[in-house]
């Protein structure tokens, strides 16, 4: 058997991961602002009219933490252990003018999204101009994105949550050509092994993974009678402008991505720079 066959049958006899549905539920959902109370309010408002899918099968307890109730991220933070909410909404630069510049979250999400257990969802801040006019009105199309979606149930589960009845859930991988470039590299320095087909063997094997596995999502979805049409975009890429380019073409209403990594205390991998840039599309972090 050639090396590269010894490779092939590497690829071919790891276990394909199928995709297993489990309902998400949503009790509790705590909106952050630094708004006084009253415009707080109105801001809640406007967040469950954009994601009235949560109040599909039960309505939710909806609360709402003005800007006079926290200052610092210490303050903020004991608030959201306190509640303990199934998933928090709000928006850039709380209590700040620094979401004018595209540099960071703002110290209170940098910390917020890292530390608690709730997945936060991130919004445009209220002040910023230039949202495309599909955005913040419902969650029609809704993007899982990932560079390793294969076996990621979770974070599939809270896409499926909020997308809306009928609607469309795209189901994204993103294989990043950077790293894949940098092992064909190391893989060409080796005279056994004919570069040009392991590249071709390699790539097709790492798409073909989270294809199936989207496969898997669809069928598993149709058994469970959930109404949603699922789109599959496995792709290579690394530069920001590539996931923009994804958002643009699905006209996406909602991104949901990991932010955290069992590796680093740091956001997880491509998540930071995409919340950073990627300012007028609505982001849900797990």
């Amino acid at each position: 058997m050639s090396t590269l066959d010894q490779f092939a049958s590497v690829f071919n006899a790891a276990a394909k991961p199928v995709y297993k549905h489990s309902a998400i539920e949503i009790n509790k959902v705590l909106v952050i602002t630094d708004l006084e109370e009253t415009q707080g309010k109105l801001y809640q408002q406007s967040v469950r009219n954009f994601l009235s899918v949560v109040d599909r099968e039960a309505e939710a307890n909806w609360q709402t933490i003005p800007g006079n109730d926290f200052e610092t991220v210490h303050d903020l933070i004991q608030l959201v252990e306190k509640e303990r909410p199934d998933f928090i909404a709000t928006y850039r630069h709380l209590h700040s003018e620094a979401w004018r510049w595209p540099y960071s979250l703002g110290e209170h999400l940098d910390v917020l999204i890292q530390i608690t257990a709730s997945p936060v969802l991130v919004l445009p801040h209220p002040d910023r101009k230039g949202v495309p006019e599909h955005a913040l009105n419902d969650t029609t199309h809704v993007m899982a994105v990932t560079d390793h979606l294969a076996g990621d149930d979770r974070l599939v589960h809270y896409a499926v949550r909020f997308t809306q009845e009928n609607e469309t859930l795209i189901l994204a991988h993103v294989e990043d050509e950077v790293v894949f470039s940098r092992y064909i590299d190391s893989i060409s320095k080796i005279p056994e092994i004919d570069t040009d087909i392991a590249r071709d063997a390699i790539m097709e094997q790492l798409l073909s993974e989270p294809s199936e596995y989207i496969s898997s999502c669809t069928e598993m979805l149709a058994k469970e009678r959930i109404k949603i049409s699922v789109e599959s975009s496995v792709t290579v890429g690394h530069r920001l402008d590539h996931f923009q380019n994804l958002l643009k073409e699905h006209e996406v209403d909602l991104l949901v991505l990991n932010s955290k990594d069992e590796d680093q205390l740091a956001m997880h991998g491509k998540a930071h720079p995409l919340a950073v840039e990627l300012r007028s599309t609505p982001m849900l972090f797990l």
